[in-house]
């Protein structure tokens, strides 16, 4: 790999093209190895006898327990005196053990133990990534190129789901596990050996000052308006997508009577596939039209989260009987027709996905350089709370508590409720989005 060129402090192309797939490729593995536990529910809820509560919880808390108590205290050892690169591929080998050793666990408890594992080593991944890759793209990349974060996310968790649900009906739930560690451990010896640690700054020409004391730099960083709006916006968007994301193969396969490969892939097909064209569109547009005026950091998310909710809903309580003949050569397969309802899922997932890019490159761009990481760790750990831990948690109480009323159908009305509070979301990057240009000025004064 190249060096970082000594007039602009800029990477070339090739070697921040590089960096962008490796960093792809993290996300994928954490997010297959986050998320791959809701295809194999009802399997894994059949041999430990668990019902819909017990499985929220082993999908959002045990991982959030530990996840929560570390990811702060990493981040700021991000951006003080630990190697980014090296925290990242340490990540990656202790959560991708973990999930190698789940294949083997014999009761609940040991699940329950192995998901806290994932949690330990994924606390240490995406703040480190968002802060490194801030100084590999220059200001006016920066969104479309810190899309591949969130892409990532969601190739993750969509192949993740399609494969794990694939060998699970083929083999076993046991070995779905197996094969989404072991890969995980030869990727961070090569991400380990292969990437360099970029200098604080110099994708914007700017040299970082030594990191200041923890308590005055909290401040400032809480003293962002800007930072606190996509603070609260991401949250409660992260609650939206976790209790809905977790819980939509379910869905299809109560619902619409689907198999888990049958239900996986559909799912990806529909959901995270389309939202990777809007993690894209998103960042491409707030790059775009954000060189004219930076509010449009804000306004794109707030355009996405405003309006894909009510699309989504039509996803939800769309008639199961209503379903479109698939071409020819797909007839007599488990795809031959496709429900109706699934292409509301494909609109409201492209538009929805436009607040990703746009959230964590703005966030990179307000808040003091030696902070960053810190700052992505601060919106992680709320967004893992509210989000991976609540979201699942609160849809499996709710449908829980429906059944008695809608049998069958109970999970489907549950999913109504996280899938609405993104408008909220919405609203608060149209509040917030008069703070973004003063935010970022002043942020580049901070640290001239």
């Amino acid at each position: 790999m190249s060096s970082p060129d000594p007039e602009s402090g800029r990477y070339g192309a090739g070697t921040t093209n590089y960096v962008l797939v490796m960093v792809l490729l993290t996300m994928v593995f954490n997010n297959i190895d986050r998320t791959m536990i809701s295809i194999v529910a009802e399997q894994v809820k059949a041999e430990f006898a668990l019902n819909d509560t017990q499985w929220g919880t082993l999908m959002g808390f045990a991982f959030t327990s530990v996840y929560m108590l570390l990811v702060l205290p990493l981040g700021r050892y991000a951006d003080t005196v630990g190697v980014r690169r090296n925290i990242i591929a340490g990540s990656l080998a202790v959560w991708s053990l973990f999930t190698l050793a789940t294949g083997w666990v014999t009761s609940y408890v040991q699940l329950f133990l192995m998901r806290m594992g994932v949690g330990v080593g994924e606390a240490g991944a995406t703040a480190p990534s968002i802060s490194m890759l801030a100084d590999y793209l220059p200001p006016e990349r920066r969104a479309q190129g810190m899309s591949v974060v969130s892409m990532g996310a969601v190739i993750g968790m969509g192949f993740g789901m399609m494969a794990g649900g694939w060998i699970s009906e083929n083999l076993s739930w046991r070995t779905a596990f197996v094969a989404a560690g072991a890969p995980g451990i030869l990727l961070a010896l090569v991400f380990r050996f292969t990437i360099q640690e970029p200098p604080r700054g110099g994708s914007e020409g700017r040299r970082s000052a030594e990191a200041g004391a923890f308590w005055p730099s909290l401040r400032a960083l809480l003293g962002t308006r800007t930072y606190l709006y996509i603070l609260s916006a991401n949250a409660f968007t992260l609650f939206a997508s976790m209790g809905r994301n977790l819980w939509e193969p379910v869905f299809l396969m109560r619902t619409y009577e689907m198999g888990e490969f049958h239900a996986a892939t559909w799912y990806f097909l529909t959901s995270p596939l389309p939202s990777m064209l809007g993690i894209f569109l998103g960042g491409f547009l707030a790059d775009r039209l954000g060189k004219g005026d930076k509010r449009w950091y804000l306004w794109i998310p707030a355009f996405g989260l405003i309006v894909s909710p009510p699309v989504l809903v039509a996803f939800l309580l769309w008639p199961k009987t209503h379903v479109l003949a698939m071409p020819g050569f797909l007839a007599g397969t488990m795809f031959e027709a496709m429900p109706v309802a699934l292409v509301w899922s494909i609109l409201g997932s492209v538009i929805g996905g436009f607040f990703t890019a746009p959230f964590m490159s703005t966030t990179q761009g307000v808040v003091p350089l030696r902070m960053r990481a810190f700052a992505a760790a601060i919106s992680t750990l709320l967004s893992s709370i509210i989000g991976l831990g609540l979201g699942p948690l609160i849809v499996g109480m709710l449908s829980d508590s429906l059944t008695p009323t809608y049998g069958i159908d109970a999970l489907r009305y549950a999913l109504i409720a996280p899938t609405l509070i993104p408008v909220l979301s919405g609203v608060i990057c149209l509040v917030g989005a008069r703070a973004v240009a003063a935010d970022l000025e002043r942020s580049r004064a901070l640290d001239a």
